[in-house]
C-alpha cells in the first residue's frame, strides 16, 4: 500500500520537478553557449529540445534563443523570420521586437530598427533594453549625419535666399496730426 500511495502521489510531483530543472539546465547551459559564440553546439542542443515537443507547445524562449543562434551563425535573414513568427503569435512580448531591432540596425535598416524598438518598447514601457538600443541608435544616426553634413562642401550645401516677396522702403505713410 505504501508503495501504491507513493507511485500515485510523490512520483508525479517528483517528476514535474524534476522535468522543470530538467528545462532550467538545457537553457542555462543553451544560453552559456550563445553567450561564448559556440552557435553549433547551441544550435543542436536547441534542435533536440524543441524536438522534444510539438511545434505548436514549443516555448518562444527557445525560438528567441534559436533566432539569436541563427544570427550568430551569418544566418540572418532565417533568424529575422523566426523573430517575425514570434511577433506574430505573440505580439505582446517585446524581447522578438528588441532582437529584430538589433538585426535592423547591424544591417543599416535604421528606421525599420527605430520602428521594431518602438514596438518593444509600447509592447513593455519599462523595457530596459529596448530604451538604450533606441538610444544607441538615435546616437549613431545622428553622429551619422553630423559626419555626412561635416563632408559636404559649404558653398555648395547653403541653400540660396529666397527673392523678397516685397519691395522696401525707407519711408512711412503716416500723417502726422498738427
Amino acid at each position: 500500500m505504501p508503495f501504491k500511495w507513493f507511485l500515485l502521489r510523490v512520483f508525479p510531483l517528483w517528476f514535474c520537478l524534476a522535468n522543470h530543472v530538467a528545462w532550467a539546465d538545457a537553457s542555462s547551459d543553451i544560453e552559456a553557449l550563445i553567450q561564448n559564440k559556440q552557435w553549433a553546439q547551441a544550435e543542436q542542443l536547441i534542435q533536440a529540445e524543441l524536438k522534444k515537443t510539438s511545434p505548436s507547445a514549443q516555448s518562444p524562449q527557445w525560438r528567441l534563443m534559436a533566432s539569436q543562434v541563427l544570427a550568430g551563425q551569418g544566418k540572418t535573414e532565417e533568424g529575422m523570420n523566426v523573430l517575425q513568427a514570434l511577433i506574430l503569435e505573440f505580439p505582446e512580448l517585446p524581447e522578438p521586437y528588441n532582437n529584430l531591432g538589433v538585426l535592423l540596425a547591424a544591417q543599416g535598416k535604421f528606421e525599420a530598427a527605430a520602428d521594431a524598438f518602438i514596438s518593444a518598447i509600447q509592447a513593455r514601457a519599462n523595457y530596459k533594453v529596448a530604451l538604450q538600443n533606441l538610444g544607441d541608435l538615435y546616437s549613431a544616426m545622428a553622429k551619422q549625419a553630423y559626419v555626412k553634413a561635416k563632408a559636404l562642401d559649404d558653398k555648395k550645401s547653403l541653400l540660396p535666399l529666397p527673392a523678397p516677396a516685397a519691395s522696401t522702403s525707407t519711408t512711412t505713410n503716416i500723417r502726422t496730426q498738427r
